[in-house]
């Protein structure tokens, strides 16, 4: 029977950002993958916002551009249509889930580290945290993997599992060049995901590092077999 693993993120972009490269070795190891956005997006505005337009995405398009960016991969989509910017961490997030995983029954979970200090986005960390709750009680779970924030140093976050992507790297960059509603925003940029990368690296190996092997990295949480 394959491994199943799900991946339970915020926002359309997330994976792309996080563990896309991890995601495309999984379905190479003949692993099931599905993904569940929680939330549509609809407020990351980008260029709109710098420009000072209080607008909203059409949640639509943010979808479409993750389902574009795995396009030609075998991995199922689930959206929990919350509110964007507003998740909360409690009983009707939990709820929503749990619901989720039950059904899936899961092997291996990729979500968002919980970041207590506040410098990761809100809905990550409500998510995170609900999914580190409700996985408590869903016993086909054997490994959580907990994705890299934004600004990995200040969170207080701390890998300890690394994939190696080198031979996914240009397939993760095409599917960022997706988000075109997202145009302008650092993180998407190649040399900012190869400046990580190759940090991840060095902190393994320096040959790794010299020979520009790429990482995506996690703060393992738990793992049993």
């Amino acid at each position: 029977m394959k491994e199943k693993v799900a991946i339970v993120l915020a926002h359309p972009d997330d994976a792309e950002l996080r563990c896309y490269g991890t995601i495309c070795k999984y379905l190479d190891e003949g692993k099931e993958c599905i993904l569940l956005i929680a939330s549509s997006g609809e407020h990351g505005i980008s260029i709109r916002e710098e420009q000072g337009k209080n607008v909203l995405l059409d949640k639509k398009l943010r979808e479409e551009e993750t389902l574009l960016a795995f396009a030609g991969l075998s991995i199922s989509f689930r959206f929990l249509h919350q509110k964007d910017g507003y998740m909360e961490y409690g009983r009707d997030l939990i709820h929503a889930i749990e619901s989720e995983l039950i059904e899936m029954q899961p092997d291996i979970i990729i979500t968002h580290y919980p970041d207590s200090y506040g410098v990761d986005h809100q809905d990550h960390t409500s998510i995170g945290k609900a999914v580190l709750n409700c996985s408590s009680r869903i016993n086909s779970v054997k490994k959580i993997l907990l994705c890299d924030p934004l600004k990995t140093v200040r969170s207080g976050f701390m890998p300890n599992y690394f994939v190696d992507i080198t031979d996914y790297f240009d397939k993760k960059m095409m599917a960022l060049e997706c988000q075109k509603s997202q145009g302008g925003r650092f993180y998407l940029e190649e040399n900012f995901h190869k400046t990580k990368g190759l940090f991840y690296a060095a902190n393994l190996s320096y040959e790794l590092a010299r020979s520009e092997h790429f990482f995506e990295a996690y703060e393992m949480y738990i793992c049993y077999e």
